[in-house]
């Protein structure tokens, strides 16, 4: 998916490596959706979570990328260990759905909302750690609680950047869904968790 690399410098370099973004974004969504059905949706959504964000790493620190290549190569390492590491945190989900159905119109309700957003907003750190550093699931969930707590401007600024861009596609422009989502809320996440970090 990738040709031969060429250097533009200057304002046209900037403009160019700007310009080129919605076109990559716009290949590793359709990439991500195809390793979801690949692995049969519910089995795929982890291993292709990993790939997409292991690719935007690469891109993001301006490293030589093959996409597909790449995507597909850790889409099948990540494929078992990926259901422990993230898609068991991404079913506990309907836990936190469930409770906070159930728990409506009682006062514990408030509680199990803050922890609810609690929670996403660690998921959201997760795929980052995973495509950043080999990890076990309880070491991986440490560093992600560990990046949300110690930079709380970040971590509300992760949580702006995601929704404002869904936001936009589910309700202003759906028909961008298939290009953009998750790409996009991606970027901004592997951009919050390297500016937490400090790298």
């Amino acid at each position: 998916m990738s040709g031969p690399q060429v250097e533009i410098g200057g304002r046209f370099g900037r403009l160019y490596r700007l310009l080129d973004w919605p076109v990559r974004l716009a290949g590793l969504n359709l990439l991500w959706l195809a390793g979801v059905l690949a692995g049969g949706v519910v089995a795929g959504i982890a291993p292709s979570t990993v790939a997409l964000f292991a690719v935007l790493r690469d891109y993001l620190l301006g490293r030589p990328s093959r996409p597909w290549h790449d995507f597909w190569r850790c889409w099948r390492a990540e494929f078992a260990r990926s259901q422990v590491r993230l898609g068991l945190p991404l079913l506990t989900l309907w836990v936190f759905l469930f409770y906070l159905l159930a728990a409506r119109g009682t006062p514990v309700v408030a509680a199990v909302a803050v922890l609810g957003v609690a929670y996403l907003v660690v998921l959201g750190y997760l795929p980052a750690v995973l495509a950043h550093f080999e990890l076990p699931a309880v070491a991986a969930w440490r560093v992600a609680v560990l990046a949300a707590w110690r930079a709380p401007v970040w971590t509300v600024g992760l949580a702006v950047g995601v929704v404002v861009p869904v936001a936009v596609m589910v309700f202003v422009v759906p028909a961008a869904i298939p290009f953009f989502l998750p790409s996009v809320p991606a970027v901004v996440v592997m951009r919050v968790a390297r500016g937490s970090s400090g790298r």
